[in-house]
């Protein structure tokens, strides 16, 4: 009776281990190599990646739209800042969109001065979350490198830029990324392009939707994930890019992207 009753326990004692090692090797399964990417960005305070509009977003802080060359007809403006205004809300009204427009808001003594940026980015009334320059006029790089000292380099929210007209290597010094037009070559191809900048196409105002949408949703830092190319796949959706190329140097940029 004993000799049946021990090999009853040894049997069960045998069980218990086999499944405390499943279990083990279960969980084990579960967790994450050091070396995996978690694109879900679980690690970051993004706690879900929701794929609505955030109407009426209520937020301290607010992102700036700055309406440069290309981007500041009548027409276009009040198309854009009608959806803005409806989704977001207008900084004005307590919403979460900063608007300006150049050159009208950028006067001083009689002048426009993009540089008048920083005076707006340093009022200690207003936090940002982000800034999107359209069609950035001529040194405004100059104004964003200033809000960089004011940070003492680590700015913490996203600077973007689309089809910027100020100088490419100032731009690219002071943006997390910049998104370009395709790059011509030949002078007729030039002026094609330049007669198609008049109106802003349909894609061109997705972008703009998609970098506000993005930057909500990453709540106003992309710090936790400096992918760049996460961010830019995001506010691009299915569109397709490469890396902008110096015409004079032939170096590709590493933050610098031209839509295709």
């Amino acid at each position: 009776m004993k000799e049946k009753l021990s090999k009853k326990l040894k049997s069960t004692a045998f069980i218990l281990l086999a499944l405390s090692a499943i279990t083990s090797c279960s969980r084990k399964a579960e967790e994450p190599s050091p070396n995996s990417l978690d694109i879900q960005l679980s690690s970051s305070n993004i706690s879900e990646i929701q794929e609505i509009p955030h109407s009426h977003t209520f937020s301290n802080k607010k992102i700036l739209v700055l309406f440069g060359y290309d981007f500041n007809s009548e027409d276009f403006e009040n198309e854009i800042m009608g959806k803005l205004e409806q989704n977001y809300g207008l900084y004005e009204e307590g919403g979460i969109i900063y608007p300006l427009r150049f050159p009208d808001d950028f006067k001083r003594g009689g002048r426009s001065y993009a540089t008048e940026l920083f005076n707006i980015l340093s009022d200690p009334e207003i936090e940002f979350g982000g800034i999107l320059l359209l069609g950035a006029p001529e040194h405004s790089h100059l104004a964003l490198a200033r809000n960089q000292d004011l940070w003492n380099q680590e700015v913490p929210f996203p600077v973007v830029a689309l089809y910027p007209q100020d100088d490419t290597l100032g731009i690219e010094s002071t943006c997390d990324f910049i998104i370009d037009k395709t790059q011509n070559t030949d002078i007729t191809d030039e002026l094609k392009a330049e007669e198609g900048t008049k109106t802003v196409s349909e894609d061109t105002k997705k972008l703009i939707f998609n970098f506000i949408e993005h930057t909500i949703l990453c709540d106003f830092s992309f710090a936790d994930y400096p992918d760049i190319l996460y961010h830019l796949e995001k506010i691009t959706q299915k569109r397709k890019f490469h890396n902008y190329t110096d015409p004079e140097s032939g170096l590709k940029s590493i933050n610098h992207f031209v839509i295709e």
